[in-house]
């Protein structure tokens, strides 16, 4: 493509004709710096010269059409891992039926372009326009130069697996498949596998979509997206690419869902990563008295280059390490010049709440340790100190120096609600009265920013005092290792203090700003970096705030 040819689509479709593997990197890179919104592609038989119906018949052959597809699909979602690409989906209307004037595929949006990787002809304009319904009316069609097609030989070689079902002589014995997973965020990953799926079974396919407790120890599970929405996209991307396939889709919360008790199913299409699954599907179909399932292997699709999860594939956990850092909602309060502008950080035990604190303080906020505070609430002969008394009674008053015994008051409120209400209730209000008194302070010194380190900011209701709220999360999992290393506690000690706790997922809906440190310390500086210099910019008022 020429200079000239500088105009962007916001949805074009791709026809490729002649399906080698080792030109797709070539046609893509001529293809996608054009669109910006939607990519559809069509890989379909280069007999558009011939328009009658009865031509059209007579070369369709269902399997023949899948063994053109199946090589295209790892070959073009392979090369999409930046995020950055506009949404690519390939279109499988023709795996039913042949492609006819009288029979066009209704494309999903109108598009405002055709690309093709043929010789010009002069009758592909026309046949694109009598073959695919919903081209713009003035569509350009542009010609992907054969000349000057490079193949990547690299490319050529498509992961092979023993569990192949396309090797097989007719893929119509697996007319019935399913598969599984969490399908956050909705990423090429997820697109060739639903794909693959969709092309292998004619019928029907099943999708059990993980949820409760097979997400709760996933990174930032918090983020991952409701239940009904991952259901409600994956139905609708099912039916994007072959609206013929019937889509059965449930939430899941044991690895086996449906697999292990839908009689009809004939086959199961997992990812090199999660082949041990199957096996133990079929054991449980073999305890439920069902058939075995056929195995089908799909290859996973690689990282993007400087990915930073520790995954050597694409992965919904980069999508929600996108939200960290960045405002997800107005602040409670906006910034005012002759005020200081006060951040409440809290999270779980083990969430790395404090190292983020200290971090901020690096870059120049003030801190408030509001565990400190409390400590100076039970000093001997203040009102906090008499009211607890006169609650508890004498006895857990230390005779020697007056002090109150933390052990006992803990011993008498920890096993009852209600009597740890009356200790908060008195406590926390003292807490927070002098940690206004402490950011008067600080402001009076010259400090700007002043974060509360508190890690029960939820729960007492100190969200008066601030402006935003900022939230370390951490997966449970990793949280009771960090607490079991730390404080050498068992095991099941940590996950009873961790259970006394608010939930990621309970404290989420209240943050401004999420952090988590689950990932190596300079991934952390960088992503507290980030969050502050955005904060810098709101409240010096460089950028709106939305």
């Amino acid at each position: 493509m020429t200079e000239k040819n500088i105009r962007r689509f916001q949805t074009a479709l791709l026809l490729i004709t002649n399906p080698i593997r080792s030109r797709i990197p070539f046609i893509l890179s001529s293809v996608i710096p054009y669109v910006e919104r939607n990519l559809y592609v069509v890989v379909q038989n280069p007999n558009f010269q011939s328009s009658s119906s009865s031509s059209s018949e007579k070369f369709f052959d269902r399997e023949q059409q899948k063994e053109r597809i199946r090589p295209m699909l790892y070959a073009i979602y392979k090369q999409l891992t930046s995020t950055k690409n506009p949404s690519v989906d390939i279109l499988l209307h023709n795996v039913d039926s042949a492609i006819k004037s009288t029979n066009p595929i209704r494309l999903p949006r109108i598009c405002e372009a055709v690309f093709a990787d043929c010789s010009p002809s002069p009758g592909l304009y026309n046949y694109c326009r009598d073959h695919f319904y919903q081209l713009d009316q003035n569509f350009e069609l542009r010609i992907i130069d054969e000349k000057e097609t490079k193949e990547d030989q690299s490319i050529d070689k498509l992961p092979i697996f023993d569990n192949d079902l396309f090797n097989t002589k007719s893929t119509s014995q697996y007319n019935r498949g399913v598969l599984g997973g969490t399908f956050d965020r909705l990423h090429n990953g997820h697109k060739l596998l639903l794909t693959e799926s969709a092309l292998l079974c004619d019928e029907k396919i099943v999708i059990g979509v993980t949820d409760g407790v097979m997400i709760k120890n996933k990174v930032l599970a918090e983020v991952v997206e409701p239940i009904n929405d991952r259901m409600s996209n994956v139905r609708s991307f099912v039916d994007l690419i072959r609206p013929s396939l019937y889509v059965h889709c449930e939430p899941i919360e044991d690895p086996c869902g449906p697999s292990a008790t839908m009689a009809d199913l004939n086959c199961i299409i997992v990812t090199d990563e999660t082949q041990e699954g199957a096996s133990q599907v079929n054991k449980e179909r073999q305890e439920n008295g069902l058939s075995q399932l056929a195995v089908h292997v799909i290859p996973m699709v690689p990282a993007e280059n400087g990915n930073q999860d520790g995954d050597n594939k694409l992965s919904s956990t980069s999508l929600r390490r996108q939200r960290l850092g960045i405002l997800l909602k107005p602040p409670l309060k906006s910034a005012e010049s002759n005020r200081p502008y006060v951040i409440g950080l809290t999270g779980g035990i083990g969430s790395g709440k404090s190292s983020i604190a200290r971090r901020l303080e690096k870059l120049g906020a003030a801190i408030i340790n509001c565990d400190k505070l409390g400590h100076e609430t039970y000093k001997v002969d203040t009102d906090v100190y008499k009211k607890i008394i006169a609650t508890f009674g004498e006895e857990i008053v230390n005779p020697i120096d007056r002090s109150i015994d933390r052990k006992i008051l803990g011993n008498k409120v920890f096993q009852s609600p209600d009597e740890l209400k009356k200790l908060t209730d008195i406590v926390w209000p003292a807490i927070l009265n002098l940690t206004k008194e402490r950011i008067e302070y600080l402001f009076k010194e010259g400090k700007r920013i002043i974060v509360l380190d508190a890690a029960v900011l939820l729960e007492a209701q100190w969200t008066e005092a601030v402006n935003e709220i900022w939230i370390a999360s951490i997966p449970p999992k990793e949280a009771i290792r960090r607490v079991v290393e730390r404080d050498h506690l068992s095991s099941d000690e940590a996950k009873r203090r961790l259970s006394n706790q608010m939930s990621n997922q309970e404290r989420f809906p209240y943050a401004n700003v999420l952090l988590c440190t689950y990932w190596a310390e300079s991934v952390t500086q960088k992503q507290v970096e980030h969050a502050w210099h955005l904060l810098l910019e709101r409240i010096n008022g460089d950028n709106p705030i939305f």
